[in-house]
């Protein structure tokens, strides 16, 4: 009887092993945090700085940072969740943890990725806590109330290529990190409104303040492709930022920002059936990730 029971328990701890995963992998956004970790180590590999433990103490630093953030930001936002079908199955509006008990991993994973940052120095470590600050103490309140609560989020998003950069023990003011910083701040927005353009609706009726209350869908199009196109072109000044580009290098950023201006401007404009806006995001994503491998492999080869 006993063996039995032992057998006959296993698949049922196995189940519940795999949904835990499964809650804890929603509540920390692995996708998204892994995107922000991205962003830092592409900032440590542009300061030129050979790999060393500083390296690996930012990929986990900066990832535990995010995830706390991202699992404190759903506390915030449960009650807002819970009227969104694009949200409205994430772990706590769903039921699954409460958002009392999510606040403690939110907590420690935040206090353990300073903790990590921290072994790289104290910049690197308080940016990260800054960058907390803006997210989860000024972005997300300020959604409720103004939809120019994407500009204080720019500021989030570009903040990790800075903790990358300080992580290889530069300065934070050097012109390249500089430029890193203002591009990916750029990026941010046209990469948020495109999610107002499917979701606004959706978010003005959850509660959340929305470009689409002022703007209709195509001029909120004519807005997102100008600023894409404006941080396509910010590129022409790598080299007044102190960059120096291999020729190769050129030719490849020049027909990479010919191809997403293009293909940019058929989503939003010529092919403006279901799916393309959801190919737009998914294209300016890519290109800001080819810009980043495009300037790190300029770096490792120059």
């Amino acid at each position: 009887m006993i063996k039995l029971w032992i057998i006959s328990s296993q698949p049922l701890r196995k189940s519940k092993i795999r949904y835990s995963i499964s809650v804890i992998s929603r509540l920390i956004r692995v996708r998204l945090s892994m995107m922000v970790t991205f962003s830092a180590l592409t900032g440590y590999i542009l300061s030129g700085s050979s790999v060393s433990y500083s390296f690996l103490f930012l990929f986990v630093g900066v990832f535990l940072l995010s995830a706390g953030a991202s699992v404190l930001n759903q506390v915030q936002e449960q009650n807002y969740d819970k009227l969104m079908p694009r949200t409205c199955k994430r772990p706590i509006p769903a039921g699954e943890i409460s958002g009392g008990l999510a606040v403690f991993p939110a907590l420690i994973l935040i206090l353990a990725g300073a903790a990590f940052l921290l072994q790289n120095g104290w910049t690197p470590a308080l940016l990260g806590l800054l960058n907390i600050v803006f997210y989860n103490l000024i972005y997300t309140p300020l959604k409720t109330k103004s939809w120019l609560a994407v500009l204080p989020g720019a500021i989030v998003g570009g903040v990790p290529p800075l903790i990358g950069w300080t992580s290889a023990g530069l300065s934070m003011f050097h012109p390249n990190a500089i430029f890193l910083f203002i591009f990916v701040c750029m990026w941010q927005v046209p990469h948020f409104w495109l999610l107002m353009i499917k979701y606004g609706k959706e978010y003005e009726k959850a509660g959340f303040s929305s470009i689409s209350k002022i703007l209709s869908d195509l001029q909120i199009r004519r807005v997102v492709f100008f600023w894409g196109l404006i941080t396509s072109l910010f590129l022409l000044f790598l080299p007044f930022f102190g960059f120096r580009l291999h020729l190769i290098m050129v030719v490849s950023l020049f027909v990479t920002n010919l191809f997403f201006i293009r293909q940019f401007y058929t989503y939003l404009f010529s092919e403006r059936e279901s799916g393309t806006v959801r190919k737009a995001f998914i294209l300016i994503n890519m290109y800001a990730m080819i810009i980043f491998i495009l300037l790190a492999i300029n770096t490792l080869v120059s």
